[in-house]
């Protein structure tokens, strides 16, 4: 049987539909499909992309544990090489003996905000009978940086801080009770006690 010379255009036509139409169909499935996997996806939050270590430059430098203007040091780091009237500065004396001071302290007539001297992450928070409140960041280059006789505490173990983060208030302690309000600071380089002075407004990279 001879076919008429429409029926040809026809079929392809029919068959070019179908293709298109299956097409269709086909990619609106695995497109579903794509969307109803993406529920299934844990997306960041900010709160994980904003809980960084905070990891300081060599050039970073260590700032004053205060902004308060008027706070002065009422009792210096007891250093072997000062000069006897410097040491008569840098002596504690307690329940009648005497014992040379292995921090600063800063005093001002009114509480003031202390603050992280550099970046880092709080690994103590303490209450001792002496010492009051207290307060210890690791920074870079094995460096700890501990501030005591705090009134109040503003933030907590294992917080990460950067420099001239308000981490509390100062206060009294019973064995610097003479000083009234203040804050003991004392700072550490592998595991050794060393002058805060030498610390403060120097760059990390220097140790």
């Amino acid at each position: 049987m001879k076919l008429k010379p429409f029926v040809f255009p026809t079929l392809y036509i029919s068959l070019i539909f179908t293709l298109v139409l299956g097409l269709y169909f086909t990619t609106r499935t695995i497109n579903k499909e794509v969307d109803n996997s993406l529920e299934d996806v844990t997306y960041v939050s900010n709160v994980i992309l904003n809980d960084v270590v905070p990891v300081a430059s060599v050039d970073s430098v260590f700032s004053n544990p205060y902004s308060t203007e008027n706070v002065k040091i009422a009792r210096y780091y007891y250093n072997l090489e000062d000069d006897a009237d410097k040491q008569k500065e840098s002596i504690v004396f307690y329940n009648n003996t005497y014992m040379p001071n292995t921090g600063i302290d800063y005093t001002n007539e009114e509480t003031f905000d202390v603050l992280a001297i550099m970046d880092g992450s709080v690994i103590e928070i303490k209450e001792d009978e002496m010492l009051g409140k207290i307060i210890e960041i690791r920074h870079d280059n094995n460096i700890i940086s501990s501030y005591a006789g705090l009134s109040e505490i503003s933030v907590q173990k294992g917080e990460q801080v950067t420099t001239g983060t308000k981490i509390g208030i100062s206060g009294t302690s019973k064995i610097n009770e003479n000083l009234g309000n203040h804050l003991h600071l004392e700072i550490y380089k592998d595991g050794i006690n060393i002058d805060p002075l030498k610390v403060i407004g120097k760059k990390l990279g220097d140790f």
